[in-house]
């Protein structure tokens, strides 16, 4: 096919967008547009669209976080632009995940004003020159031809896919032909998982039936001659894909090591659609399949679907199967029967980790946790700030967080703190982020609960860690058992004595604040020895050693000293009720549980509830935040 023939439909779909800065842009969907983050802004903000002499409003629906002190934005920098009132039957643009081959011809269409005042389409015919690591994502690099100012956010053509495969980033230098770098149009899988649904959802059922944009001959076969799926059947298959009930996120990636078997290397970007599953599978090649990859995952959808839908894929992969020369039985019985996915507690993961140049600055990121394999960053990590203000990014960045994970309904969304434990008496429970809720605190509204950052990156530790959760999880009838650590003992040795000697302790509750030395030692001891939940009070600062306190429990080697007097301990009374609140209480409810009892604390005059200034450590070590570089994810 010549060039012109295909950059024609593209040019159809060129926009013009100006929202933070004016660049290009593509009709990615019906009612949408894909550009640039530096050229839309920052979501829910306005954008302009101009298309073949029309301005659109629009609004940006999700974009990359700005980069945090000025410079490039940072990786994916992409953004969807949804159109208030789009033309009706507007083209769209056809694109895909597929990475060029190296030296592909690319032809990259923008608007430019560089030769006239006002812009005007120019194209730049480009050579694929491989990947560039760039910021937190792989780019790519574009050469022996100019990007122009202007082009940013317009489509990279690839002629040997005819489709759209990057977006225009940057240029290496103005006015020469060092060309410059694109973003994979697959890296709209890192911008938030609804938005993208939505958009590709869209976008796959448009294709499935529109026939405008031109499609790539036909393969003949891998080279041992193993079928493979025409384009034109990889539209009709992502279209019914989207018309299918949205995937459960958790299994997206078990579904795609179904297909593509256990030792299979993850894909590098998260899977929110069955279609992003799809092209995983096909990036790995066929040569040795005997039923494509696609194919595969295609069948095992359709096995666990219901409804008319799924009543047409079924029916295509009948059709696809006979036209491929593949008996039925090889799509039937290829993959393990589904197993149902537990369900998990959704949450909002911060970590705040101490700098190594300089420990009293804090970096601050940020993801949404639906599962395992379901795990999308907020932002770009931020750069090293004093503790005020990561505290303060982290507090302004949370509600937004929240309210995307809260769209679906369900339990309360858990936020999940990763601190080291000089930041362990911080209030966070006590945050109020919501500016027109001023009256409204995180820990009453949220399961709000710590754990340890060194656990994360201590690898030796991790033994320990899971015995005793799988203590704690497994528990007895009428649940896991606590313990008080009630004591002035500050001796560390003594304390991992005490907590080694005892394998089957995993919850711990400690008599008083972080800020009386004996609780900080017994802290220290027992998250070494991997402890996993841990409970305290930020307020109470008793000590457990005075005199006039008789009744402690002997819980550490030694006993609490008597006296004379008949007071109660503080700590044991502490321990007596909340054990009474959280041990008929299933391990795993935990945080929603102590979520309650700060509410109830706070209806009880200041001081009068054991609640007050409850803190929770709940380290479930099977939460475990993406593997770096998370280039992605």
């Amino acid at each position: 096919m010549r060039t012109a023939q295909l950059t024609g439909p593209a040019q159809q779909c060129l926009v013009r967008v100006r929202g933070r800065t004016a660049g290009s842009g593509f009709l990615a969907a019906p009612g949408y547009v894909v550009t640039c983050a530096h050229v839309a802004g920052e979501r829910g903000g306005p954008v302009t669209v101009s298309w073949q002499g029309r301005e659109l409003g629009g609004s940006v629906l999700a974009a990359s976080a700005a980069p945090a002190h000025g410079g490039l934005w940072p990786f994916p920098d992409l953004a969807i632009v949804a159109l208030q009132d789009p033309p009706e039957g507007h083209p769209c643009a056809w694109w895909h995940d597929q990475i060029p081959r190296g030296g592909q011809q690319l032809t990259a269409i923008g608007y430019s004003d560089k030769y006239r005042v006002e812009p005007e389409i120019v194209t730049a015919v480009f050579a694929y020159q491989g990947d560039q690591f760039f910021d937190g994502g792989l780019m790519f690099r574009l050469k022996h031809d100019e990007v122009t100012p202007g082009m940013s956010g317009g489509p990279v053509v690839d002629l040997g896919t005819h489709g759209i495969c990057a977006v225009v980033k940057a240029t290496r230098m103005d006015g020469t032909d060092m060309g410059g770098l694109a973003t994979p149009v697959g890296a709209l899988r890192c911008l938030d998982p609804t938005a993208y649904r939505a958009l590709v959802r869209a976008h796959d059922a448009f294709h499935a039936t529109d026939v405008r944009w031109p499609t790539a001959p036909a393969p003949a076969g891998t080279p041992l001659g193993r079928p493979l799926l025409s384009p034109r059947g990889h539209r009709t298959l992502f279209g019914l894909l989207a018309a299918v009930p949205s995937p459960e996120p958790g299994g997206l990636l078990p579904a795609f090591h179904d297909a593509a078997g256990r030792y299979a290397a993850a894909p590098a970007l998260p899977l929110h659609e069955h279609r992003d599953v799809v092209s995983e599978l096909e990036a790995l090649g066929a040569a040795d399949q005997r039923v494509p990859r696609g194919l595969l995952h295609a069948a095992a959808v359709a096995r666990t679907a219901s409804g008319g839908a799924a009543e047409k894929l079924r029916w295509w992969i009948d059709t696809q199967g006979d036209a491929l020369g593949l008996d039925v039985q090889d799509l039937t019985d290829s993959l393990p029967a589904a197993a149902a996915q537990p369900a998990v507690p959704r949450s909002v993961m911060i970590r705040l980790k101490p700098s190594a140049v300089d420990p009293a600055r804090y970096t601050v990121a940020m993801w949404r946790y639906e599962g395992p394999d379901a795990i999308s960053p907020a932002g770009h990590e931020s750069d090293a700030l004093p503790l005020v203000d990561a505290l303060e990014r982290a507090r302004s960045m949370l509600p937004e967080q929240l309210a995307l994970l809260g769209r679906s309904g369900g339990d309360p969304v858990m936020v999940e703190l990763i601190v080291p434990q000089e930041l362990m008496e911080q209030d966070f429970d006590e945050w109020k982020p919501w500016t027109r809720k001023a009256w409204s605190s995180l820990g009453r509204k949220h399961p709000v609960v710590l754990r340890d950052l060194e656990r994360f990156d201590d690898e030796e530790l991790r033994q320990y860690w899971h015995s005793r959760w799988d203590r704690f999880t497994a528990g007895s009838a009428a649940g896991p058992s606590l313990a008080l650590a009630c004591n002035d003992e500050s001796d560390q040795e003594v304390l991992e004595g005490w907590i080694e000697s005892e394998p089957a302790m995993a919850a711990l509750v400690l008599a008083s604040s972080l800020r009386h030395p004996s609780s900080g030692a017994v802290l220290e001891v027992a998250l070494a020895s991997g402890v996993p939940v841990i409970l305290w009070r930020r307020s109470d600062l008793h000590d457990c050693s005075a005199a006039a306190y008789s009744g402690c429990p002997s819980r550490l080697p030694r006993d609490c000293p008597g006296g004379a007097g008949d007071r109660r301990c503080p700590a044991e009374t502490f321990f007596t009720r909340l054990r009474t609140d959280v041990e008929v209480t299933p391990p795993k409810q935990w945080p929603e549980r102590v979520r309650q009892l700060r509410g109830r604390a706070a209806v009880t005059p200041a001081g009068g509830h054991h609640a007050q200034d409850l803190v929770l450590l709940w380290d479930d070590p099977e939460r475990r935040l993406p593997h770096p570089p998370l280039r992605y994810a």
